[in-house]
């Protein structure tokens, strides 16, 4: 399934399907409804719905509100908030047993479409904004350098890629909420950054260090992985 369609439409066809808060991928789509206009609201929506295929007379398409409650309630999320130029938006990877939804929320739009593919952290990745990998020796900087005035070569290096010029940049996290349960997101994301130079990641290793390297989706892939492995 592919699928484009408002987001004030989505967030009304959760509704109906029963589904909680939204997503904070979603937030700020919500919009208050008086009692007066809800049934015109509902009505709306499922005509729009079924234009696209998504409802029939009977209510929202099963298929459809599979992947509603995968957006709702997901056993794992992989999360993106990219700005590449003068867009911003927001991906989601949803997880739920063995259906997986890909969310792309960009202003008021949200593109919808099911992924058979099962390396998620790959899925992601693999959708953030094309660039060329910065070339170079992956580096580790200490964390209290960041902090503080930087000292090292790696630390000054690290801070001129930070407050250089660049055409995009990301923040990739990770959450888990096994079994339905409550929901617990890795306390570290992996960014990256669109430097003249190209594209460098930056993630936490052992606590103390952050790790720089070319951000080519091979090794994104596998920092993300990574990150998902800490969480049960």
């Amino acid at each position: 399934m592919r699928v484009e369609l408002p987001l004030d439409t989505l967030l009304t066809a959760m509704s109906l399907a029963g589904c909680g808060e939204p997503h904070l991928v979603f937030a700020g789509g919500e919009r208050y409804v008086p009692p007066s206009a809800a049934d015109r609201v509902r009505r709306e929506a499922l005509d729009e719905l079924a234009s696209l295929g998504l409802a029939t007379s009977g209510g929202l398409d099963r298929g459809f509100e599979d992947v509603l409650r995968t957006l709702d309630r997901p056993h794992t999320e992989y999360i993106a908030h990219v700005r590449a130029g003068d867009r911003q938006y927001g991906m989601l990877v949803a997880v739920r047993g063995r259906s997986a939804t890909i969310a792309v929320r960009e202003k008021g739009s949200v593109r919808l479409h099911r992924v058979r593919e099962t390396d998620y952290a790959a899925v992601l990745v693999n959708r953030l904004p094309p660039a060329a990998p910065a070339e170079f020796t992956p580096f580790s900087v200490p964390r209290r350098e960041i902090r503080d005035e930087p000292t090292s070569q790696g630390a000054r290096e690290l801070v001129r890629i930070l407050t250089g010029s660049s055409s995009g940049l990301g923040y990739l996290h990770v959450a888990r909420r096994p079994g339905g349960d409550s929901r617990t997101e890795a306390p570290e994301a992996i960014c990256y950054v669109d430097a003249e130079a190209g594209r460098v990641g930056i993630a936490p290793s052992d606590g103390d260090h952050f790790t720089v390297f070319p951000g080519d989706e091979t090794r994104l892939t596998g920092r993300l992985a990574a990150v998902r492995a800490t969480l049960r």
